[in-house]
């Protein structure tokens, strides 16, 4: 699934960092999904060894796009052959695992990063202009949720994603890294998790008879395994900047899909967006008569991205996922090409969400 987002990202914009721009391998251990990919995509090749890719010197770029507990020990080889490493989230179940990360990412000479595609909606950039030009006053307080229905199914079946030893806390590092990295991004940097909580609303799921991929419907067995990491999270954060913050993520939020709603107040305006509808946000500054309402900013081609890389670069057009993941990884192909860092999203930011993702874990056992 995400993999497929990658390569068409690649396959959009790879082309335009002239012929060294091959779309070269799709890896995957079952070989009949890797052709699958490749095929779809424009990629030549196909491996099944992750380390064969590492060790292929026509190779300079790579995307990590695997289960979450294989995140770490990929990275880490990629660095240490050279290449330029863009890293799903989380970048590694634990701080300490994402700090031997970010300790060789800073030394080495290639360019690497963490996916925090989120940044990249052009709304959500548009906010965080509005907030460092002073337009919404001092920051109080941000609410973000990230809810997904994707296991409220109690009849899928169990998979990597529900034991906490290879996917570390569910919903929490699942979805929910992408609401710490959004709510980093808005108001900086996090001084305290105040508490959490946490729920396991289905606590065992029936084993699939075969191998699985995604999120759909197989055929299960009679037997069953347990549910060992969060379908629910909500956390209670302080910011150095003295603001307060709500988070919350979910994977058995019925009818959600995949849904990220933002809410950020200052003491002279509040600010909103949810990724239902993209095409805009909403503001609300305070006037001096006290007269308060909320109005729309469509999307704009003068916004970052969209004039030089949307497809249809045209006022209130709307941005999608594939789009704002493609300016993502434009961003990151460019910083490969002219050999600078890639600040906007980098390892060392997947490193500081991962720290947080730690304390609101902590926090939620604390807090019982």
């Amino acid at each position: 699934m995400i993999g497929a987002a990658h390569a068409a990202a690649y396959r959009q914009f790879a082309h335009r960092f002239g012929p060294t721009g091959n779309l070269h391998t799709v890896c995957d251990m079952n070989p009949d999904a890797a052709r699958r990919l490749a095929a779809d995509w424009g990629f030549a090749q196909t491996e099944t060894d992750w380390r064969a890719v590492i060790a292929n010197p026509e190779i300079e770029v790579v995307s990590v796009c695997l289960p979450n507990f294989l995140h770490t020990e990929v990275t880490l080889a990629a660095l240490a052959a050279g290449k330029h490493v863009l890293c799903e989230k989380p970048l590694a179940l634990d701080a300490a695992s994402a700090r031997s990360v970010a300790e060789v990412a800073r030394k080495a000479r290639s360019v690497s990063g963490t996916v925090f595609n989120y940044r990249r909606i052009p709304a959500i950039a548009a906010i965080k202009a509005r907030i460092e030009a002073g337009d919404l006053g001092k920051p109080v307080q941000i609410l973000v949720q990230f809810q997904c229905d994707y296991a409220a199914d109690p009849l899928l079946p169990h998979s990597w994603r529900y034991e906490l030893a290879k996917a570390g806390p569910g919903a929490l590092l699942d979805v929910g890294t992408h609401a710490v990295d959004t709510m980093r991004f808005l108001f900086g940097d996090v001084a305290e998790v105040i508490g959490a909580i946490s729920t396991i609303s289905i606590t065992e799921r029936r084993l699939p008879l075969g191998a699985t991929t995604g999120h759909g419907h197989v055929a299960l067995s009679d037997k069953t395994a347990v549910v060992d990491n969060d379908d629910v999270m909500s956390a209670l954060l302080r910011f150095t900047n003295g603001a307060q913050g709500y988070l919350s993520a979910s994977r058995v939020a019925v009818g959600s899909g995949n849904r990220l709603t933002v809410e950020v107040m200052g003491t002279e305006g509040t600010a909103r967006f949810t990724t239902e509808m993209p095409s805009f946000y909403e503001i609300a500054l305070r006037s001096p008569d006290g007269s308060t309402g909320f109005t729309r900013v469509m999307n704009s081609p003068a916004a970052p991205d969209i004039g030089a890389l949307g497809t249809v670069p045209h006022d209130a057009v709307s941005i999608g996922y594939a789009e704002w993941f493609g300016f993502m990884l434009h961003e990151f192909l460019t910083c490969c090409a002219e050999g600078r860092p890639f600040k906007n999203g980098s390892i060392q930011d997947g490193y500081e969400a991962v720290m947080i993702l730690d304390e609101i874990q902590r926090a939620s056992k604390r807090d019982r």
